[in-house]
Protein backbone atom coordinates (compact mmCIF):
# COMPACT_ATOMS: atom_id res chain seq x y z
CA UNK A 1 0.00 0.00 0.00
CA UNK A 2 2.83 2.38 0.86
CA UNK A 3 4.50 1.64 -2.47
CA UNK A 4 1.28 2.43 -4.33
CA UNK A 5 0.89 5.77 -2.57
CA UNK A 6 4.56 6.60 -3.10
CA UNK A 7 4.30 5.70 -6.80
CA UNK A 8 1.20 7.86 -7.20
CA UNK A 9 2.91 10.80 -5.50
CA UNK A 10 5.97 10.49 -7.76
CA UNK A 11 3.71 10.29 -10.82
CA UNK A 12 1.76 13.36 -9.73
CA UNK A 13 4.93 15.36 -9.14
CA UNK A 14 6.33 14.25 -12.50
CA UNK A 15 3.15 15.23 -14.31
CA UNK A 16 3.06 18.59 -12.58
CA UNK A 17 6.62 19.35 -13.59
CA UNK A 18 5.94 18.45 -17.23
CA UNK A 19 2.80 20.59 -17.23
CA UNK A 20 4.69 23.74 -16.30
CA UNK A 21 4.70 26.33 -19.05
CA UNK A 22 7.54 28.80 -19.58
CA UNK A 23 6.63 32.21 -18.22
CA UNK A 24 4.91 31.04 -15.05
CA UNK A 25 2.37 28.76 -16.69
CA UNK A 26 0.60 31.62 -18.43
CA UNK A 27 -0.83 31.12 -21.87
CA UNK A 28 0.85 32.93 -24.68
CA UNK A 29 -1.34 35.79 -25.81
CA UNK A 30 -1.46 36.42 -29.52
CA UNK A 31 -1.73 39.99 -30.68
CA UNK A 32 -4.36 40.69 -33.35
CA UNK A 33 -1.67 42.42 -35.42
CA UNK A 34 0.47 39.27 -35.42
CA UNK A 35 -2.47 37.09 -36.41
CA UNK A 36 -3.45 39.47 -39.20
CA UNK A 37 0.12 39.61 -40.50
CA UNK A 38 0.47 35.84 -40.48
CA UNK A 39 -2.81 35.29 -42.33
CA UNK A 40 -2.19 38.11 -44.82
CA UNK A 41 1.28 36.68 -45.50
CA UNK A 42 -0.30 33.29 -46.21
CA UNK A 43 -2.64 34.87 -48.75
CA UNK A 44 0.21 36.87 -50.29
CA UNK A 45 2.33 33.73 -50.64
CA UNK A 46 -0.54 31.77 -52.18
CA UNK A 47 -1.74 34.36 -54.70
CA UNK A 48 1.00 37.01 -55.05
CA UNK A 49 -1.01 40.05 -53.98
CA UNK A 50 -0.12 43.62 -54.81
CA UNK A 51 0.84 45.96 -51.98
CA UNK A 52 -2.63 47.55 -52.08
CA UNK A 53 -4.34 44.15 -51.98
CA UNK A 54 -2.08 43.03 -49.14
CA UNK A 55 -3.07 46.10 -47.09
CA UNK A 56 -6.79 45.40 -47.64
CA UNK A 57 -6.37 41.71 -46.75
CA UNK A 58 -4.37 42.65 -43.64
CA UNK A 59 -7.06 45.13 -42.57
CA UNK A 60 -9.76 42.47 -43.03
CA UNK A 61 -7.88 39.94 -40.91
CA UNK A 62 -6.94 42.55 -38.31
CA UNK A 63 -10.59 43.50 -37.83
CA UNK A 64 -11.53 39.83 -37.43
CA UNK A 65 -8.72 39.16 -34.96
CA UNK A 66 -9.69 42.19 -32.88
CA UNK A 67 -13.34 41.09 -32.80
CA UNK A 68 -12.31 37.57 -31.83
CA UNK A 69 -10.04 38.84 -29.08
CA UNK A 70 -12.83 41.08 -27.74
CA UNK A 71 -15.21 38.11 -27.58
CA UNK A 72 -12.60 36.02 -25.77
CA UNK A 73 -11.89 38.80 -23.29
CA UNK A 74 -15.61 39.33 -22.67
CA UNK A 75 -16.09 35.63 -21.92
CA UNK A 76 -13.09 35.62 -19.58
CA UNK A 77 -14.36 38.68 -17.71
CA UNK A 78 -17.66 36.88 -17.16
CA UNK A 79 -15.72 33.92 -15.83
CA UNK A 80 -16.87 31.78 -18.75
CA UNK A 81 -14.95 29.67 -21.17
CA UNK A 82 -15.09 30.90 -24.76
CA UNK A 83 -17.52 28.69 -26.64
CA UNK A 84 -16.90 27.13 -30.03
CA UNK A 85 -19.82 28.09 -32.26
CA UNK A 86 -19.59 26.23 -35.55
CA UNK A 87 -22.40 28.26 -37.14
CA UNK A 88 -20.85 31.61 -36.22
CA UNK A 89 -17.46 30.48 -37.49
CA UNK A 90 -18.98 29.30 -40.75
CA UNK A 91 -20.73 32.66 -41.20
CA UNK A 92 -17.47 34.47 -40.49
CA UNK A 93 -15.66 32.30 -43.05
CA UNK A 94 -18.34 33.05 -45.64
CA UNK A 95 -18.01 36.79 -44.92
CA UNK A 96 -14.22 36.50 -45.19
CA UNK A 97 -14.51 34.71 -48.52
CA UNK A 98 -16.95 37.34 -49.83
CA UNK A 99 -14.58 40.14 -48.80
CA UNK A 100 -11.60 38.37 -50.36
CA UNK A 101 -13.55 37.95 -53.60
CA UNK A 102 -13.87 41.73 -53.73
CA UNK A 103 -10.20 42.33 -52.95
CA UNK A 104 -8.60 39.67 -55.15
CA UNK A 105 -8.95 39.10 -58.88
CA UNK A 106 -10.90 36.04 -60.03
CA UNK A 107 -7.66 34.19 -60.79
CA UNK A 108 -6.16 35.10 -57.43
CA UNK A 109 -9.29 34.03 -55.58
CA UNK A 110 -9.26 30.69 -57.39
CA UNK A 111 -5.60 30.21 -56.40
CA UNK A 112 -6.51 31.17 -52.81
CA UNK A 113 -9.29 28.56 -52.71
CA UNK A 114 -6.93 25.93 -54.11
CA UNK A 115 -4.29 26.77 -51.48
CA UNK A 116 -6.93 26.58 -48.73
CA UNK A 117 -8.07 23.17 -49.97
CA UNK A 118 -4.48 21.89 -50.03
CA UNK A 119 -3.95 23.26 -46.52
CA UNK A 120 -7.06 21.46 -45.25
CA UNK A 121 -5.84 18.23 -46.83
CA UNK A 122 -2.40 18.59 -45.24
CA UNK A 123 -3.98 19.23 -41.85
CA UNK A 124 -6.18 16.17 -42.26
CA UNK A 125 -3.25 13.94 -43.16
CA UNK A 126 -1.14 15.25 -40.33
CA UNK A 127 -3.80 14.69 -37.70
CA UNK A 128 -4.84 18.34 -37.62
CA UNK A 129 -8.35 19.50 -36.88
CA UNK A 130 -9.34 20.46 -40.41
CA UNK A 131 -12.66 19.15 -41.68
CA UNK A 132 -13.06 16.06 -39.53
CA UNK A 133 -9.40 15.11 -39.73
CA UNK A 134 -9.78 13.87 -43.30
CA UNK A 135 -10.78 10.42 -42.13
CA UNK A 136 -13.78 8.34 -43.11
CA UNK A 137 -16.78 9.09 -40.96
CA UNK A 138 -15.23 12.37 -39.77
CA UNK A 139 -12.97 10.62 -37.26
CA UNK A 140 -9.92 12.62 -36.26
CA UNK A 141 -6.70 11.52 -34.63
CA UNK A 142 -4.37 8.64 -35.34
CA UNK A 143 -5.84 6.05 -33.00
CA UNK A 144 -7.44 2.94 -34.45
CA UNK A 145 -11.16 2.68 -33.88
CA UNK A 146 -12.35 0.30 -31.23
CA UNK A 147 -15.02 -2.22 -31.79
CA UNK A 148 -16.98 -2.17 -28.52
CA UNK A 149 -19.10 -5.30 -28.48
Amino acid sequence: MKKLILTMMVAAISLASFAQQPGGGQRREFKPEDQATRRADQVKEAVKTTDEQYKKVYDLFLKQAQESQAKMKEAQEKGERPQFDREAMQKQQEATNAALKEILTAEQYEAYEKAQQERRQRMGQGGGRGQGGGRPGGQGGNRPQRNNQ
